[in-house]
């Protein structure tokens, strides 16, 4: 019976224990994750001429999901056992049956074996809404997120929460994180579907779709612009709230989520005043909107800062040789093709993209001497153009060397007490993820920095439980009262040192 208990308590811990498990877990959730949106992606690909001939290799797809999200649904009841929330209790796996989330995985595989069987019969086009269902299942780490918020921002004010939603701030938790992810999946199918919209064999049968989803694009944008509007007094306390918010408008990244709602309104407050075609391209521009959720253009414009005496200094060397080489090549050119080189700028227009070696052909000098001049300005070209490439590949390589010795820095200043609290590593896991840090990368430059500080071994200990055992540990003492988690926490096999550390860490 023992070994029955420990199998599924280790079934649990590798397949679905997400924060405190092996990798295996975080795949398998990050699969199942996929495995629901490629669903959705089939239901839509239904509707195209792939559909016809190839029914039986969607089918196929179908059936194995329905299969895949049975052996998980069967799993979580075995493992149920080894979930903290039913560590201990009678009959995990019925509670586990009863929970919101394993009734929707039983309502999503649930259609389909009862009409396999021949229980009920049902509809093709009943089986096919009902897959939708499927799609609740992402609802399984939101709910937590949204329990966590709560949590962690009771006793706050409407606007501080809605601040902690919309801005990374200590109080965010993970429902912050999805919010944004949520956001930015969003961005990207908004845009592709206005590629997509210039496909007519797309656009065709699926005009309908593309209008409802650019209207519940087009909602969530406004809703997150007008929270974080609302939400901008909390930058400044000190300000009046009609100044931040008045200042925050013209931020750059506030235009751009303005630009994102922009054309649907002036669609629908001015219909056949706006060209079409303007607000395709201002549709298009939603794909600028990621630049919030990603640290690439703070990065190259920390570069751009450090390293704009050198780059413009190269570019101003290039403009001056094109604006020589125009000249010189409208003069020599001019009376053998006046057609062709007609004008300076159309002189200067060859002159950039020989300089650049790319040589389109349209424009080309006919005579020896132009020809000569040619040679002379594309192999100029070869180091001229590559100048500026040069100093932005090394200013970048320096970026990212500093801001890695910055993380080492953090780490060190982390480790000052030989302890790294919650708190501290939620601040250099956030910091991590910033900078596109691997995990492994990260564990490197943790070992590098308790390397230089000589942290001695007791603490090391202390560093691996915090970073391995706190998060279990916090599971099974934060269900209890204070007094009885401390009386719990003497019974673990910890050193004294660990021990002292998870104190502070538990009040």
């Amino acid at each position: 019976m023992a070994s029955i208990r420990g199998l599924r308590e280790r079934a649990f811990h590798v397949l679905f224990d997400g924060e405190n498990g092996p990798a295996s877990a975080r795949r398998i959730d990050s699969f199942i994750t996929w495995l629901i949106i490629a669903n959705l992606a089939v239901l839509v690909l239904e509707h195209f001429p792939v559909y016809s001939g190839n029914e039986h290799l969607f089918q196929l797809f179908d059936e194995a999901s329905i299969y895949l999200f049975t052996l998980e649904y069967a799993l979580r009841l075995f493992a149920a056992a080894g979930d903290p929330v039913f560590r201990g209790k009678r009959v995990p796996a019925l509670r586990q049956a009863i929970t919101p989330f394993a009734l929707i995985d039983l309502a999503v595989i649930g259609p389909y074996w009862l009409h396999l069987l021949g229980v009920v019969e049902l509809d093709l086009r009943v089986l096919r809404v009902l897959r939708l269902l499927r799609l609740l299942k992402l609802m399984r780490d939101f709910v937590p997120a949204l329990q966590q918020f709560r949590r962690a921002n009771k006793g706050r004010t409407l606007r501080q929460k809605v601040d902690s939603l919309v801005n990374e701030t200590p109080t965010s938790g993970a429902l912050h994180a999805q919010v944004d992810l949520i956001l930015m999946i969003v961005i990207i199918l908004s845009v592709v579907a206005v590629v997509l919209e210039t496909v007519p064999f797309i656009h065709d049968p699926l005009s309908h779709e593309f209008k409802i989803f650019d209207k519940v694009s087009v909602f969530l944008f406004t809703a997150e612009y007008l929270l974080r509007l609302y939400a901008a007094p909390e930058a400044d306390a000190g300000k009046k709230p009609f100044v931040q918010r008045f200042s925050w408008v013209f931020k750059p990244s506030s235009l751009v989520d303005l630009i994102a709602i922009a054309p649907w309104y002036l669609h629908l407050f001015f219909p056949g005043v706006v060209d079409l075609r303007f607000i395709r391209i201002l549709r298009v521009l939603r794909i600028l909107k990621l630049t919030r959720y990603n640290t690439a253009m703070k990065t190259f414009s920390d570069v751009m800062r450090r390293e704009q005496r050198a780059f413009f200094a190269a570019m101003f060397v290039t403009f001056l040789i094109t604006i020589l080489a125009g000249a010189i090549v409208y003069e020599v050119e001019h009376a053998a093709q006046p057609e062709k080189f007609d004008t300076m700028p159309r002189a200067m227009y060859w002159a950039v993209v020989t300089l650049a070696s790319v040589g389109y052909g349209d424009i080309s000098p006919v005579t020896p001497l132009g020809q000569a001049f040619t040679m002379v300005l594309a192999l100029l070209g070869i180091g001229i153009v590559a100048l500026p490439a040069g100093i932005l590949g090394s200013a970048f390589s320096d970026q990212l060397h500093q801001q890695r010795e910055e993380m080492i820095q953090r780490v060190e200043d982390a480790l000052a007490d030989g302890v790294i609290t919650e708190a501290e590593a939620r601040a250099l896991e956030q910091e991590r993820i910033r900078l596109h840090m691997s995990v492994e990368q990260f564990e490197i430059l943790k070992n590098r920095a308790i390397a230089r500080r000589g942290i001695s071994g007791s603490a090391s200990a202390v560093l691996k439980a915090v970073h391995n055992d706190l998060a279990l540990i916090q599971l099974r003492l934060h269900s209890l009262p204070a007094d009885q988690a401390m009386v719990g926490l003497e019974k673990l096999d910890l050193t004294e040192t660990q021990r002292a550390a998870f104190r502070v860490l538990l009040k």
